[in-house]
């Protein structure tokens, strides 16, 4: 099945569509050589998503337990360097 990986930061971009099992989790994927390395490369913190919804364990699984689906979208998402609610109200 085809699923894709995205990450980005301020210098770089990484969006790649890969060809994995049907029962892969997302642990499995960031196990892939090629997106290990860009989450090893990464200095902050790092929280993983599918599809805009973040893996938490409260709402949707941990990344070890959830089962992706054919054309879902992981993602690796990186700290805020401001609030939105902020910015919206210096802007007024």
């Amino acid at each position: 099945m085809k699923i894709f990986f995205t990450y980005q930061n301020p210098e770089n971009k990484y969006f790649f569509d890969l060809e994995v099992s049907e029962s892969s989790t997302v642990s499995e994927i960031l196990e892939i050589p090629k997106i290990k390395s860009i989450i090893n490369s990464i200095k902050h913190e790092i929280t993983i998503g599918v599809n805009g919804e973040v893996l938490d364990g409260v709402f949707k699984p941990y990344p070890e337990r959830y089962r992706l689906s054919e054309g879902q979208r992981v993602e690796v998402y990186r700290p805020l360097k401001q609030d939105p609610k902020e910015r919206r109200r210096s802007k007024v």
